[in-house]
């Protein structure tokens, strides 16, 4: 499975956004890393590895998302907010950049979106401490879902830092929470873009084992 063009990742200094980044570039896939800042960028070693091109905006602006942009083949969201976060800001980063996104793609005729979400966004209540996050979350998913351009959603349960490779259990709903890597994580968003069965599809991923590697052919069913 190959992939053709470069993608673009939002959030590539974050701790899930780096780990992508490095994902596709084992893979031999052209990457196009989002930073705010040139400091930021310097300071996350998988940014400054050959293959990287490192573009420095900032994407609540939509000038800055469209430059990203421009001449990519997709995109991987892997942005995300925290509970301190006003709700101003959290609404521009979980729902107007999606909306912006999926605009903009459609204008740079991206094949696909990829989006890294997040268990819980349509149960928010059973998470009391994330529930304005989820809430938000679930308002950028049914943007994408309502545009035209073709989308994977990813739900991670708990993230940890522990290592990848490890057993991936994926469907559109599981029952009750887990937790999974973020290097597996990162795996799944880039699966989710050699693997054309993952068009369309929303799916939840916990560690588990037994349930096969996040390289399966078949991970999104």
């Amino acid at each position: 499975m190959t992939f053709q063009g470069t993608v673009v990742v939002l959030g590539a200094n974050g701790e899930t956004g780096r780990r992508t980044v490095a994902n596709l570039r084992g893979k031999g896939i052209a990457v196009r890393a989002v930073v705010r800042s040139a400091e930021k960028a310097a300071a996350v070693p998988e940014l400054n590895a050959s293959g990287v091109e490192v573009f420095i905006g900032d994407v609540l602006k939509v000038t800055d998302l469209r430059r990203a942009l421009a001449g990519a083949a997709a995109v991987i969201s892997t942005l995300g907010s925290r509970p301190s976060y006003s709700d101003e800001i959290l609404e521009a980063i979980e729902y107007e950049v999606i909306v912006n996104l999926v605009a903009t793609a459609i204008e740079h005729g991206l094949r696909q979106i990829v989006m890294c979400s997040s268990m819980g966004t349509e149960t928010p209540e059973v998470i009391p401490p994330l529930t304005r996050i989820l809430k938000a979350k679930r308002r950028g998913e049914l943007a994408l879902e309502q545009g035209s351009v073709p989308y994977t959603i990813v739900r991670p349960g708990g993230l940890t830092n522990g290592p990848g490779g490890n057993d991936v259990l994926a469907a559109r709903r599981l029952t009750g929470f887990g937790s999974i890597s973020r290097e597996d994580v990162a795996e799944v968003l880039v699966q989710a873009l050699l693997q054309p069965a993952a068009q369309g599809k929303i799916v939840e991923i916990i560690n588990q084992p037994g349930a096969g590697k996040a390289t399966r052919p078949d991970l999104f069913g």
